[in-house]
């Protein structure tokens, strides 16, 4: 696993020793980020479900702002921090140990997030329900984007009306939904 592009491009990150992270591929963050193309840019990113982090640290070597990272597992939370540290983008990120639903049951903090990317545990319905979560707070800016990582074999997202659908692609056992909030 690697950043694929920006400042940091072929950085190796190191993968959290769990059987509940699952990475994402480089083949699926090339097709993740080649459809935000400048929407990462100087954005507000809360990466969900964190795991190695190498979906921030990736929005972030394409000019992210700065990027909180969620992840429930300490282990995990350790891996972003030193992929952090090796690709010295420390200074423009938080960790957060904390369940991504619980913490976004808190009240938003004073920054609106521009980009929201998620990789929840696979046939959970998590997807789903991680767009309800962002519905019921002020945590989104106007116009910001969500990407929501899902199992292709799980059943479309039904998105909140806060929600515009805007494309979904399938790559092997992963699907992605592009969402933009109103």
């Amino acid at each position: 696993m690697r950043v694929i592009a920006g400042s940091c491009k072929g950085q190796r990150l190191q993968a959290p020793r769990s059987a509940h992270t699952r990475p994402t591929s480089d083949r699926v963050k090339t097709i993740i980020f080649d459809i935000l193309g400048e929407k990462t840019h100087h954005a507000l990113t809360l990466d969900l479900f964190a795991g190695s982090g190498s979906l921030g640290i990736e929005a972030l070597s394409r000019g992210a702002k700065a990027v909180d990272f969620v992840e429930s597992d300490k282990d995990a939370g350790l891996v972003i921090r030193k992929n952090l540290q090796t690709t010295h983008l420390d200074n423009h990120a938080r960790v957060i140990i904390y369940d991504a639903f619980l913490f976004l049951e808190k009240p938003a903090p004073g920054a609106k997030y521009n980009l929201v990317l998620a990789d929840p545990p696979y046939e959970r319905g998590c997807g789903e329900k991680t767009l309800r979560a962002l519905s019921k707070n002020e945590w989104l800016a106007s116009g910001a984007w969500v990407l929501i990582e899902e199992s292709a074999r799980a059943q479309k997202i039904d998105a909140p009306q806060r929600f515009l659908f805007h494309k979904s692609r399938v790559v092997g056992e992963t699907a992605l939904y592009f969402f933009e909030a109103r």
